[in-house]
């Protein structure tokens, strides 16, 4: 009976503590998703980039050689066909993708942090109502569109 009547006495602070953790794992699972997508698109684009300056390579000669020609055809098709630029590219997208989203959820990222290793029971109840009101005010405005112009849609 001791662990209830704990809870009952403390329920603020693990309100605080669990909406904390649920603001982490959701900026998490964001900065993740974003960290998938833009590491694809980033490695791809590398790997285009690499394949337009390596065949662009092929085009041109300084001397009539044919020896040189072969080696920069060889060059090229080693290039398209190498996988390791890829693999390193996508990790550098992955990262830039998942600190890029961080960023953009500093406030709910720091409010989590802030009520989930909060000692103090009010100070704990400070970052979980920061944290509430902070989502609220993001659902009606980002969820709902309330506060957002419409560009497209205006009155002259």
């Amino acid at each position: 009976m001791t662990i209830i009547s704990a809870i009952k006495s403390n329920y603020g602070k693990y309100l605080a503590k669990g909406a904390g953790a649920v603001a982490l794992g959701i900026v998490a699972y964001d900065s993740h998703t974003l960290g998938k997508m833009n590491s694809d698109a980033y490695a791809k684009t590398q790997d285009a980039k690499a394949c337009l300056n390596s065949y662009n390579n092929t085009m041109f000669l300084t001397d009539p050689s044919i020896t040189m020609s072969k080696t920069k055809n060889f060059l090229f098709n080693w290039q398209i066909q190498d996988n390791v630029r890829h693999f390193v590219n996508s990790a550098i997208g992955y990262f830039k993708g998942f600190g890029s989203m961080l960023v953009n959820s500093v406030v709910p990222l720091g409010l989590g942090i802030g009520a989930l290793v909060s000692k103090n029971n009010k100070v704990a109840g400070g970052f979980g109502i920061g944290l509430a009101a902070y989502g609220i005010v993001k659902f009606f405005k980002d969820a709902c569109g309330f506060g957002h112009s419409n560009d497209l849609k205006r009155n002259f």
